[in-house]
């Protein structure tokens, strides 16, 4: 893997919010693999920092273009660094996984998540993909409210232990290659949660 792009929407309101995880992601990952590397502003469209793992060179992206328009940025970075979608592992939260689970794909659709939707209209539907779990969401409350809205206490304090476990499958990808990686996150299950 050459790009990890991890989605969020920019802005303080949306901070620490479930449909921010990915940019949370993103901020731990930067730390353990570019310790005192600082992000960078790629053309107005997303932050970037550049990060060396297992002796290759490898680029983490936070689109700023808002989680619906995620593509755009997606797309612009990829394609000036000549990286094909194929190596460009999307970060994202998903509504469909419990709290605590993730899930590494080799492709496949969006679902029902529109920054996805925009990374799969911008670079198809082979793009990598990094499912990182919020649900369930109570039926009480709206898909959009629910993931505009911050952790609950009990996430909160859960939420060190899953960011660890997403970083540690983020680096595998890029380390060992997408099919290691699935074989040892994919059936991990909450066990490192508990």
């Amino acid at each position: 893997m050459s790009l990890a792009v991890l989605l969020g929407n920019p802005g303080r309101e949306y901070e620490r919010t479930r449909h921010n995880i990915g940019f949370m992601l993103a901020d731990l990952a930067a730390a353990r693999l570019a310790p005192g590397g600082r992000w960078r502003d790629w053309k107005g469209r997303g932050l970037y920092l550049e990060a060396e793992v297992s002796g290759r060179r490898g680029f983490l992206l936070k689109p700023q273009t808002y989680m619906n328009l995620s593509g755009e940025a997606a797309q612009g970075f990829s394609a000036f660094y000549k990286i094909p979608p194929a190596q460009v592992l999307t970060g994202y939260d998903d509504l469909a996984l419990p709290f605590g689970r993730l899930r590494i794909r080799k492709d496949g659709s969006a679902g029902s998540h529109n920054g996805m939707g925009s990374v799969v209209s911008a670079l198809g539907s082979g793009v990598p993909r990094l499912r990182l779990g919020i649900g369930p969401r109570p039926e009480s409350i709206p898909g959009k409210n629910f993931v505009l809205s911050k952790f609950s206490k009990e996430e909160g304090e859960r939420l060190p232990g899953f960011l660890d476990k997403a970083c540690k499958a983020l680096s595998a990808v890029f380390e060992s290659g997408l099919e290691r990686a699935m074989n040892r996150y994919n059936n991990d299950g909450d066990r490192s949660l508990s």
